[in-house]
């Protein structure tokens, strides 16, 4: 059984009559936002101390000002972590830079005393591409000496957290204001205003009635209470007249039926104001059970390849899902996601088998693509990628779906040795097939039980140091190739066709791991479709 999960339903707030009180609100929310900050991590008061004082100043109750903390630490915690983030990745273009610089600095040696592969080009040629590899080794170290000047002054940064209310890119406006599309700068302040007081925050409690005492939904109808300071403006309460969710409102009325805490937030976008329901769901009982095997997904910059493996860990189905995701928006890069999840939760719900994906993080990726192949890095998103972990968990929960996350470690190079040739199958339904005998806990050796024993001394090493030690030789080879080699390891992999055991005389079971057909193993299969078939 999952646990639950935060769900947030939004809807539009179609009546305008109360627009003037959500702005002025908004105005006074994001104004004691900014002063609790101040007194917080700039001038380093207590809580407590701030919170007295500030209900006692501001006519706020106490349900407001621990919106205004919760709201700000959880500001406070983005931007550190995302300062972690920078740092990081940082350090990973440090580290594949020096890996570039080196390559050349060796590429640069080999060509100036025409050795190796070289040696057959014509001196005017060698001395060509020696000059064009000295200006790339030239650029390369100035980029790295900027990228070491960068994680010097961000590692120094001391004081409070770069936090800017109105955000950065919206300030830096301002030096340009004809180029951003101001006519002067008061039509810049005035924008600058209105983003910092664009949004409001409502904490809920469980404790309370209708899960929230600043905002409570009462039929079709939302009660906002305002704090003293605007009650002589707008009243005490402020009524929301037809508030609606197009999506979730059955879940928002079982939480108000159950007493559960339901937290609002407004925010202003485009002129319209629209509500935000945060509380949380129950997941449906797992209806799925890794005894039937397992769906890996393999997700990549253009599409997600998905691979069904049965209990003994041999691909039965793959498939890949197109994610034509570069130059769309935002908006439309989680629509095209949430197709390929809802496919992919359905498949699995089908199947009675769960899902397993892996556990990346794709700024250091990111990072270390940008010296391999520059275009595949321009495609890399952290959002695409991070909104597809989110919508896999929140859609796999309402389904009963399990989701397994494993180490992505070598999946790409055991899924190019040990399936892509055997079962036909592409790189990245190869790589979806090792991610899910992954999951299931199969093993992942490099050789196997008809092949010859390691040595002793080896015998205590991990299964990846293996993976490890041929990765370099494995990545952009072709299909063919790795086949031709893998066949060295296995008894009658090489062998022609007519020479072979037919495929009939080669019996199924789980013992089949490894490059060579072992004991109890499948025979060769071709996958046609979404479904495989056994060689004949």
């Amino acid at each position: 059984m999952i646990g639950p999960m935060q769900a947030t339903f939004q809807t539009k707030i179609h009546d305008r009559s109360v627009y003037p009180a959500l702005d002025a609100l908004a105005a006074l929310y994001g104004r004691l936002l900014r002063r609790l900050f101040v007194d917080l991590y700039v001038r380093k008061r207590p809580l407590v101390e701030c919170k007295r004082e500030s209900i006692a100043r501001d006519g706020i109750t106490a349900r407001y000002f621990n919106a205004l903390a919760t709201d700000l630490k959880a500001k406070v915690k983005a931007a550190e972590e995302a300062h972690r983030h920078h740092l990081a990745h940082l350090r990973g273009q440090i580290q594949s830079t020096e890996r570039a610089i080196a390559k050349l600095q060796k590429q640069a040696k080999a060509l100036a005393s025409g050795k190796g592969r070289w040696a057959t080009l014509a001196p005017q040629e060698r001395a060509a591409r020696r000059r064009r590899v000295r200006f790339r080794l030239h650029q390369k170290k100035r980029r790295l000496a900027m990228l070491r000047a960068r994680l010097e002054a961000a590692e120094a940064r001391t004081g409070s957290p770069p936090i800017c209310f109105g955000s950065r890119r919206l300030f830096h406006r301002q030096f340009h204001l004809e180029a951003n599309g101001f006519a002067s700068h008061d039509a810049w302040r005035k924008a600058w205003r209105d983003a910092r007081s664009q949004s409001f925050f409502c904490l809920g409690s469980k404790d309370e009635r209708s899960g929230n005492q600043t905002c409570s939904l009462l039929g079709d109808r939302l009660r906002l209470r305002l704090p003293n300071a605007l009650a002589g403006r707008f009243g005490r309460h402020v009524w929301l007249q037809g508030v609606r969710f197009p999506y979730g409102q059955d879940v928002i009325l079982a939480a108000l039926a159950s007493g559960q805490a339901i937290s609002y937030r407004f925010v202003r976008k485009n002129g319209a104001w629209y509500v935000f329901a945060t509380t949380e769901r129950p997941a449906a009982p797992i209806t799925t059970s890794r005894r039937a095997g397992a769906l890996g997904a393999d997700l990549n910059p253009d599409r997600l390849a998905v691979a069904e493996v049965d209990r003994f860990g041999n691909p039965v189905a793959a498939r890949d899902i197109r994610l034509p995701l570069q130059g769309k928006r935002r908006e439309q890069v989680k629509a095209i996601l949430g197709d390929a999840v809802a496919d992919l939760v359905a498949w699995a719900k089908g199947a009675g088998k769960p899902i397993v994906v892996e556990h990346l993080d794709f700024r250091e990726k990111k990072a270390r693509l940008r010296e391999d192949d520059k275009r595949y890095a321009r495609k890399l998103s952290a959002f695409a990628y991070g909104k597809f972990s989110a919508l896999l968990m929140a859609r796999a929960a309402r389904e009963g779906v399990e989701v397994l996350r494993v180490n992505p470690a070598f999946t790409s190079v055991i899924g190019k040795v040990k399936f892509m040739a055997r079962y036909g199958l592409s790189p990245h339904a190869a790589a979806a097939v090792a991610i899910a005998r992954r999951g299931l806990g199969l093993g992942e050796r490099l050789r196997s039980g008809t092949a010859r024993p390691l040595p002793a001394r080896n015998r205590g090493r991990h299964v990846w140091s293996d993976w490890r030690r041929i990765a370099p030789s494995v990545r952009g080879q072709r299909a063919h190739r790795l086949y031709q080699r893998s066949s060295e390891d296995a008894p009658g992999r090489g062998e022609p066709r007519s020479t072979r055991a037919p495929a009939a005389s080669r019996p199924h079971g789980p013992g089949c791991d490894g490059l060579a057909w072992g004991p109890g193993c499948d025979p060769p299969a071709r996958i046609v479709g979404s479904t495989v078939r056994p060689a004949s």
